[in-house]
């Protein structure tokens, strides 16, 4: 996963079995014409095999020297069917200097695939490139699963995920998670190809990282976010420069772009001026309302504000879902640890009040539905729905059983995981038990029984979380 932090150091959607009676789930889609990935790799009723195939010397060069990140040429088996000269490479931040600089050893590194890097106009049915993911930080192995099917239930576009068995050059390396890549197959699938997708990445000199600054990250934490160009999507005036971890971050192949759209879009929301022009009003409240259902502070809502996706159009501004392995409470230096053992004010954080060290006048895109009655009304909206047509009916915790039975035997065999199966057990157990309790404290929430703003909270009226162990999910637990 891609984190991008400043070190202070001076240095799947799945398609559901279960739905709720008079409620049908819709369905993926292909979107673009002549797509069809989503059917093929995307199903996931079943682990895919994948087998990469590239030169022993560039192997060793690989896992040698894994922060490099180089891209190597490969060929790439999905599911019996060759591709050819793709690039292979390794990907991420915490899940690749972790590993790399670890304090176990191990070689179980995220992947990326380029399909069309060396052969022009390559792709596996319309995907341009794969993410092939560790489940670093996730003993679940299932919370981008869970959190891009809530986002899709919600109305927002989310990448695809699935799982497969991964290995190279013959050698088992594992059970992986398949997600589609939030590039030009994605924009097709999802947008019909029309507009531009940027990454809200901020820049850090990667030279400075060494195991001895991870080994002080492990003891201390990460630090909160500074050096900021952008990605808080506050206006700093019309430099383009002050908006360099957006503007440097083109994920698609969209031509002509054209930054003042941006510009603009976030100067409007800095003076919440026609905003309706600049921002689609109506999927970025259905985003928020997914989001704060997760907990996911490795974000926007935290103070890293790291994996988030822009989507622009026409000069109008949406989000895009990205990288949640660190949802559902699991990122406890953010979170702060005091309520991560005790998680019960956590779990019922106020839906009013999603964010943690950081400030409403630093957030300005939540700052707005915050603001404004109307936009809140639509909010707490989606909420209810979600809860009405999905989460109430234990939806949700049926689609993890499923998911559990099929993947056991996978995990049981797998020598590489970052966990055992039996900790996987009891991560789907508190999986669910994460789901009721924070289904049930939204639902008190919207029906007034417990207030939307933590601040005003009465303990008494809180769902109970005293039970819940965030510990067993998988977390990035440093500086405890």
């Amino acid at each position: 996963m891609k984190k991008r932090l400043m070190i202070l150091l001076s240095l799947v959607f799945i398609p559901s079995l279960f739905t709720c009676a008079g409620h049908a789930e819709a369905a993926a889609g292909s979107g673009g014409a002549g797509t069809s990935y989503d059917e093929k790799l995307f199903d996931s009723s079943y682990v895919h095999r994948i087998d990469v195939r590239l030169a022993e010397e560039s192997w060793t060069g690989l896992l040698t020297d894994p922060i490099s990140k180089t891209k190597y040429t490969a060929d790439i088996d999905i599911d019996g069917e060759t591709f050819s000269k793709v690039t292979f490479s390794t990907k991420g931040f915490s899940s690749l200097y972790f590993v790399a600089y670890g304090e176990e050893e191990s070689r179980r590194y995220s992947f990326k695939v380029n399909f069309g890097k060396k052969v022009k106009g390559q792709t596996y049915y319309g995907l341009d490139k794969l993410s092939l993911n560790s489940l670093f930080c996730d003993n679940t192995w299932m919370k981008d699963l869970i959190s891009y099917r809530l986002f899709r239930d919600a109305g927002v576009g989310a990448p695809l995920v699935s799982y497969v068995w991964l290995t190279v050059n013959g050698t088992d390396q594992g059970l992986y998670m398949a997600a589609e890549d939030v590039s030009d197959g994605f924009l097709n699938r999802v947008y019909r190809g029309e507009g531009v997708i940027y990454s809200v990445e901020r820049t850090i000199d990667t030279s400075s990282i060494t195991r001895e600054s991870m080994d002080w990250i492990r003891k201390n934490g990460f630090p909160p976010a500074t050096d900021i160009h952008g990605a808080d999507l506050c206006y700093t005036g019309e430099d383009p420069a002050n908006y360099a971890d957006i503007l440097d971050n083109v994920e698609t192949k969209a031509n002509p772009r054209d930054p003042r759209k941006v510009i603009s879009s976030i100067r409007a929301l800095s003076l919440e001026e026609n905003i309706e022009d600049f921002f689609d009003k109506d999927e970025i409240i259905r985003f928020f309302a997914a989001h704060n259902y997760l907990l996911n502070f490795d974000s926007y809502t935290g103070s890293q504000l790291s994996n988030l996706k822009l989507y622009e159009k026409d000069g109008k501004l949406s989000l895009i879902p990205w990288d949640y392995n660190l949802a559902f409470g699991t990122f406890p230096s953010v979170i702060g640890f005091e309520n991560w053992k005790d998680p019960t004010g956590l779990m019922n954080l106020g839906v009013d009040t999603p964010l943690i060290n950081a400030e409403e006048e630093n957030r300005p895109l939540w700052k707005l539905i915050r603001n404004h009655p109307e936009y809140l009304a639509a909010y707490h909206e989606v909420l209810n729905t979600l809860l009405t047509d999905h989460l109430l009916c234990g939806e949700y915790e049926a689609e993890t059983d499923r998911v559990r039975e099929m993947l056991m035997p996978w995990i049981e065999k797998d020598s590489t995981a970052f966990c055992t199966a039996e900790e996987f057990r009891k991560a789907c157990e508190t999986m669910k038990a994460f789901l009721a309790c924070r289904t049930e404290s939204i639902r008190r929430q919207l029906a007034g029984e417990l207030s939307v703003d933590s601040g005003t909270q009465d303990r008494e009226a809180m769902a109970d979380a005293s039970g819940i162990d965030l510990r067993t999910l998988g977390a990035l637990a440093v500086g405890e």
